[in-house]
């Protein structure tokens, strides 16, 4: 009888601090760290997702909040906890050369793939063997793949799971 009055208060105390514990921001999450955000969007939209994406700087954190600055506006904008319906950490760009080699392989890969279908289809004698059909599709799509890689590097994103989601 006597551990329960004891046990009673030690319960009801854990139970308040429970809100406190699961609301903590993952180690990656700090100040400093670039990342996006997924808002809620009431107005339909047709394409894709509702939502607005936001991305940023985190200025600061308190337990329910995240304090972001986004580039061109006068201070950090607050964030609660509940209305983020997505986060994502900046990985950063690659180099240049990096996702032109990366971008080349994929689309030429693709485009080889696509040139030996549709070589394949026709069967005219006058058609493309299979080992032209690989060799211009590789270098077609390698070299267009490459020079949109090298132009327009795509920052990478990885997403952070939040408690409870």
């Amino acid at each position: 009888m006597m551990t329960w009055r004891l046990l009673a208060p030690l319960l009801v105390l854990a139970g308040l601090r429970a809100p406190e514990l699961s609301a903590q921001w993952p180690d990656r999450i700090a100040p400093g760290a670039r990342v996006q955000v997924r808002l809620p969007e009431i107005q339909y939209q047709i394409a894709g997702r509702r939502g607005q994406f936001v991305r940023g700087r985190v200025t600061a954190l308190s337990p329910d909040t995240l304090y972001m600055a986004v580039t061109d506006s006068v201070g950090a904008l607050a964030l609660p906890r509940r209305m983020i319906e997505r986060l994502d950490l900046s990985r950063g760009v690659p180099s240049r050369g990096g996702s032109a080699l990366r971008r080349g392989a994929l689309t030429g890969a693709l485009t080889t793939l696509t040139l030996l279908v549709v070589s394949g289809i026709g069967d005219d004698p006058g058609g493309w063997s299979d080992g032209e059909s690989v060799l211009i599709g590789g270098a077609v799509g390698f070299a267009s793949g490459a020079l949109f890689g090298a132009l327009y590097p795509a920052e990478r994103w990885k997403r952070v799971r939040l408690d409870g989601r």
